[in-house]
Formats: C-alpha cells, sequence, structure tokens
C-alpha cells in the first residue's frame, strides 16, 4: 500500500531500548503498513539519535510510503521522560542525560516527534488489543533489565506529577539488600528484575549448589526459568522468591490504585507460565488469609502480554496521534479565538 505523496495521513510508532529499536508504520485506519527491528547504536547520544531516524526512514522505504506522508512519529524510550518538552533524563541504557530527544529527533526528520517513558507507552499500547480495550482501569508490568509498570486510569494514562507513576522498581523492599542503579538499596528492581535473577543464580553456583545451572552459558534469567521448569530445586527456590515479591508488589499497586486488570510483559515475563506460575500462587496465599485480598486480587484479573503483540510500538502510534491531535486543537483554538495553549511540539 502506498500512501498519496504529500498526505501526512500516516503514523509511525518506535519503541528503542538499549539493544533494540523496533519501529511500526501505521495509517489512519490503524492498519500496519511495515514494521522491523534494528540493533541499537549506542557510541553516542548523537549517534543513538541518528540509528532511529535511519531506521525509520529505512522501514518507510520498504513500506513503500514516503517521509512527508508522516503527519507524526510516537517514541517510547527508558528513562524519565517530559511528554511536554521531549526532554529525556536519566535514560541510563541509552546513555541519555537531559537531552531534547523530542526537538533533536524531530529536526532530523522533518516531522513532529512525541516522547514517552517506554513502559508508559506499552500501557497505551494494550488499550488497542482486543483483549484489553475495553478495560478502563489496567496497569502494565514491564520485568526485564528493569521494572515499571504503566497505569490506566479511567481510559487514560495516569502519568504523575513527574511522569513517574508507576515507578515501582524503586520501592524499597528490602533496605539491606543489593544496591540499586538509582542509588538505594533493597529496590524492587535490584532483587528480581533479570540481571538479579542471573545474580541470585551465579551466587548458588559459586555457594557449590547442586544446580544444572552450573553449565548455563550464560547464565541468565532466562535459563533460571528454563531450570526451573526442567525441575532443578536451586531455580525452582529463586524463581520462587521472585514472585513472591513480584506478587507483594503488585499488590500494593492495586491497592493504591484500584485497577481492574494486572498485564505482565518485559524479557523475563517471556518465560511465560513459568514466569507466572509463583505469582500466582502468592496470590493464592494472600487471598487465603484476606477477604479484602480474596476481592481484590482474583486470578482472573492477571494476563500475560501476548508474544505477538508489540504493546511498545503500537503504543508509541497512540502517543503521535494524541500529539498530532493536541497540536490540531491548539490550533484550532488560536485561529477562532480561544484559549491560547502553546503546541507541544514546536520544531
Amino acid at each position: 500500500m502506498t500512501a498519496r505523496e504529500g498526505s501526512r495521513n500516516l503514523l509511525v510508532g518506535v519503541d528503542a531500548g538499549g539493544t533494540k529499536v523496533a519501529v511500526l508504520v501505521a495509517d489512519a485506519q490503524d492498519a500496519a503498513l511495515g514494521q522491523a527491528t534494528y540493533p541499537t547504536d549506542l557510541s553516542g547520544p548523537e549517534q543513538t539519535l541518528a540509528g532511529i531516524a535511519a531506521a525509520i526512514r529505512v522501514t518507510l522505504a520498504v513500506a513503500g510510503v514516503p517521509l512527508d506522508a508522516v503527519a507524526a512519529v510516537g517514541l517510547g524510550v527508558p528513562g524519565r521522560v517530559d511528554p511536554e518538552t521531549g526532554v529525556v533524563r536519566h535514560a541510563v541504557n541509552l546513555k541519555w542525560e537531559a537531552l531534547p530527544v523530542g526537538d533533536l529527533l524531530g529536526g532530523l526528520l522533518g516531522v513532529p516527534c512525541f516522547v514517552e517513558n517506554d513502559v508508559r507507552a506499552a500501557a497505551l499500547g494494550l488499550q488497542r488489543h482486543p483483549a484489553h480495550a475495553g478495560v478502563a482501569h489496567l496497569a502494565y508490568l514491564s520485568v526485564g533489565t528493569g521494572i515499571a509498570a504503566g497505569v490506566i486510569l479511567n481510559g487514560r494514562l495516569h502519568r504523575g506529577a513527574h511522569g513517574m507513576a508507576g515507578e515501582i522498581g524503586h520501592m524499597i523492599v528490602d533496605p539491606a539488600g543489593p544496591r540499586c542503579e538509582c542509588g538505594s538499596r533493597g529496590c524492587l528492581e535490584a532483587l528480581t528484575a533479570g540481571p538479579a535473577i542471573a545474580r541470585m543464580g551465579a551466587q548458588a553456583v559459586a555457594a557449590g549448589a547442586a544446580t544444572v545451572l552450573r553449565a548455563a552459558d550464560p547464565l541468565t534469567a532466562e535459563a533460571v526459568y528454563r531450570a526451573a521448569g526442567a525441575g532443578d530445586a536451586v531455580a525452582q527456590a529463586i524463581t520462587g522468591q521472585v514472585g513472591r515479591r513480584l506478587a507483594q508488589a503488585l499488590q500494593q499497586l492495586i491497592m493504591t490504585y484500584d485497577v481492574e486488570r494486572v498485564v505482565l510483559g518485559g524479557g523475563v515475563a517471556r518465560a511465560g507460565d513459568l514466569f507466572l506460575a509463583p505469582i500466582l500462587a502468592e496470590f493464592g496465599r494472600l487471598r487465603a488469609e484476606s477477604a479484602l485480598a480474596a476481592e481484590m486480587l482474583p486470578p482472573e484479573m492477571f494476563h500475560l502480554l501476548p508474544p505477538d503483540y508489540d504493546a511498545g510500538t503500537w503504543g508509541a502510534v497512540t502517543l503521535a496521534r494524541e500529539g498530532v491531535n493536541r497540536v490540531h486543537s491548539a490550533v484550532v483554538d488560536s485561529t477562532e479565538g480561544g484559549p491560547q495553549r502553546e503546541p507541544i511540539y514546536t520544531g
């Protein structure tokens, strides 16, 4: 399918992380025209942005559509994002600190670019999936290299006062625990994210535990879950502990926001039922102890992210559409003498 020359009716969604850049091109009817994944260039901030721009251009070219058919680009990235200015801070995996990503990428492409935290963007993307489209109160928990949640309340993304709503990975769950990348000790992320699971496996091996993890090369979180599925007692103890901690953190999230559904995704969650089962077991224990927990934590509210659905790129498409609509509303208000609002994107 080829877009009509000069008609800016297409949207591009990008999910950029420390290892890959995923790009999705969609038309006004939400049909995917093209999608592809490329390695992330981490040689420097400018090179990373140039690589993202190149990935977008190549995906458009393969889809057979020109850049001038694109109305906007939505970009989900790890780190602290100010969606109004497009400035990204503390994006450790991308080596970005106080970088005006929206303006810079928009300048490279000549197209408005709207930026959001990647997990928050993925929560937006879940609203487009048929299984979750009608859920007004939803939480998406991503467990991978890091841990974070995106929260939908009353059908809208909840960002919080500083764009940090849902950062449960940095809740302190064990003050005597290991140092987290954020600087604190005992954060949920430092105890249950992918690197922490791999570290616990390596510690068990170093302590001389009888485990098939000795043969794992590399010893990753995936290897730990695979060993647990094969019946390895050491790996099962690790995944059981991780499941309990994640369930307890989710219980706090649910009690705080009163969501009706929780979807779990991210690299560690790709272990599927091996990942989910210990979490559900802990929720079962909580329900048995408390009538309130039995009411608030029914087993049917917990779901794994469908493995064939890219919530991050579809959420970025939603981000692009919302950005275009806001700018259009600001322009209409200005030309009709209504309230004067600065457009989100001024590039």
